[in-house]
């Protein structure tokens, strides 16, 4: 069974369809989804589809692409009722290639939102682009100090940032950005990330896979994938699905029913 380790189900086509996304992922063997909040709105869209929902799982953040108005929402976030479905914090980290002069505002709430996972002992969903020696300063810092657990979500960093990421212990997700056709240096990267530091995302409704590359995507085509990943460890399907589930429920700590 697979496990899509980051997906956007509050957000359309996606939410209104949301039955037939999960009925797609039933026929594809996906045992779980995890949602990933941006805002105040998505966070608390995420924990009522996952009351309604055994196998989908949430977080709550704040994107760092986000305006400046909806980070005043931080506060009510942190004070939204504690929940057992959710199982991270994000997705937040640092984007500096959209939105370089709020860089100092975006450290500043990353900051914030590591202190709330620490508050509430739960791991962090990054995004970064353009930000790795910022991003990587933040995530030693807080891995050093407190044993704060990162994953970097949608990997598209270079080969070097891997090496730095996977030596302070952080787990590194791939989305379907590898099976494109001019990912040559990412898929160099799946080949040297261990595939015990390794997640599967869709990212959906961004991100489809080849073959459907400009459509909109969803959970169930976390095959493809697995499948890329499959071809570039040389692994069979069935190991990939194995090793990045086991992976996914010691990273954030769940245990399916």
């Amino acid at each position: 069974m697979l496990i899509d380790s980051h997906c956007h189900l509050t957000l359309e086509p996606l939410y209104s369809n949301i039955k037939n996304v999960l009925k797609n992922c039933k026929n594809n063997k996906i045992s779980s989804l995890l949602t990933i909040s941006t805002n105040l709105e998505t966070s608390k869209k995420s924990i009522r589809l996952a009351d309604l929902h055994d196998n989908i799982y949430c977080t709550i953040g704040i994107h760092p692409n986000s305006n400046e108005n909806e980070f005043d929402n931080f506060d009510k976030i942190s004070n939204l009722p504690k929940n057992k479905k959710i199982i991270g914090i994000g997705e937040t980290g640092l984007d500096f290639y959209k939105n370089f002069n709020h860089s100092k505002s975006q450290i500043k709430n990353f900051e914030k939102h590591i202190e709330l996972a620490r508050k509430l002992n739960l791991p962090v969903v990054v995004h970064t682009r353009d930000a790795e020696i910022e991003t990587l300063n933040i995530i030693k810092k807080n891995i050093e100090k407190y044993s704060t657990k990162f994953l970097i979500h949608c990997y598209t960093g270079s080969l070097g940032f891997s090496r730095k990421l996977i030596d302070l212990g952080c787990f590194i997700s791939f989305s379907g950005i590898i099976t494109f056709k001019n990912a040559d240096e990412l898929r160099n990267v799946v080949k040297y990330v261990p595939i015990d530091k390794m997640l599967i995302e869709t990212d959906s409704p961004f991100l489809a896979p080849e073959p459907y590359r400009g459509k909109i995507n969803e959970p169930s085509m976390i095959k493809y994938i697995a499948e890329s990943i499959s071809t570039i460890k040389s692994i069979s399907l069935d190991e990939v699905a194995f090793i990045t589930s086991r992976n996914f429920k010691k990273f954030f700590i769940v245990n399916e029913n």
